[in-house]
């Protein structure tokens, strides 16, 4: 069917289109009604893939589409899944000779992404991320942090948000230069904390940091690395696993340096951490001009309301706009 037979003008028709992004079955319907509806369907239904060792099939014919010089999804993909992208994985070549390639051998297209913006990896694959540099999110899952850390983030220049879920840590020891980038937020899931000191050679300039799972004993990398980027960072968002009186105590020292703090989100386990942390660690000092926003997984375990708006007019009085909540 012709466009120039239907009723609506293009801008129209796109915009139909686009409503069904998230109906698969819809808009591959759609492809086949009208060629000038190809190009948006196309849009919505290569926009995301996922690729993973146990797929080579897939991995294969993804190759060849790319490959193809027909095709014209790659300008489509912009969110790429690609864990387990340097496994190593056998496939039988002509006269069944067997090979080992890696998963990203089988998929060299892949280097042909021109409007790539979001990357999830578990390993770091150096030969082809420069083929990449349009990659704006990153998540790194399950990889050891370290000087691997600091050539991805090198091979990325337009990266602003970077991931890291349960990532295992070399220590940072010292020494190494700078990058100077854009990553501006910093999201760690489940990792250990031992790796910040490389995070602050490759994210310098970060305004906003997310910690998920923070123990106590780690809170000393935590403060070392805030230190560090204390100039620029401006929303700080932690999740305590648990936390003892001694830490709850230091937590107000270990947020001093950050003098351009405006938003401190708190997250706790249990009701005995807010405790905890209203008996030893709002005593401050605090930043003033700061808001602090406190949840707690399950009954916010007050006596009464009294004692709730104790704190809060104690956090008033250092210009402090305290809220409580409770994620149920």
């Amino acid at each position: 069917m012709s466009l120039s037979k239907l009723a609506l003008p293009h801008e129209l028709w796109d915009a139909i289109l686009d409503h069904l992004h998230d109906d698969r079955a819809a808009l591959r319907a759609a492809a086949l009604v009208c060629r000038t509806w190809v190009p948006t369907t196309r849009f919505h239904l290569f926009e995301d893939i996922s690729l993973s060792p146990k797929c080579t099939a897939r991995a294969a014919c993804l190759n060849a589409l790319l490959m193809s010089p027909y095709a014209t999804i790659a300008p489509a993909v912009r969110k790429l899944a690609l864990p387990g992208a340097l496994v190593p994985i056998q496939i039988r070549g002509p006269n069944s000779v067997s090979r080992v390639i890696p998963l990203l051998g089988l998929v060299p297209g892949l280097a042909r992404l021109p409007h790539l913006t979001e990357l999830e990896l578990s390993d770091f694959p150096l030969c082809i991320l420069h083929a990449w540099q349009t990659v704006e999110r990153l998540t790194l899952t399950s990889v050891c942090a370290g000087v691997g850390l600091l050539r991805v983030v090198q091979e990325l220049p337009h990266l602003i948000h970077l991931t890291l879920e349960e990532v295992t840590a070399v220590p940072y020891r010292g020494g190494g230069c700078t990058l100077e980038n854009g990553i501006r937020k910093i999201a760690i899931r489940g990792s250990s904390l031992a790796f910040l000191g490389w995070l602050s050679l490759a994210a310098p300039h970060v305004v906003s940091v997310s910690v998920d799972t923070l123990v106590g004993h780690e809170l000393h990398y935590l403060a070392e690395y805030l230190s560090g980027i204390s100039a620029t960072v401006q929303e700080l968002e932690l999740s305590f696993f648990d936390l003892d009186p001694l830490n709850a105590l230091a937590l107000p020292r270990l947020l001093a340096p950050c003098e351009n703090l405006k938003i401190l989100r708190l997250q706790f386990a249990a009701a005995n951490d807010v405790r905890h942390f209203f008996a030893f660690g709002s005593q401050g000092p605090w930043l003033p001009s700061m808001r602090l926003e406190i949840a707690i997984q399950g009954p916010l375990g007050f006596e009464d309301s009294n004692e709730l708006n104790s704190l809060e007019e104690f956090f008033r009085d250092w210009c402090i706009d305290m809220r409580v909540v409770c994620l149920t």
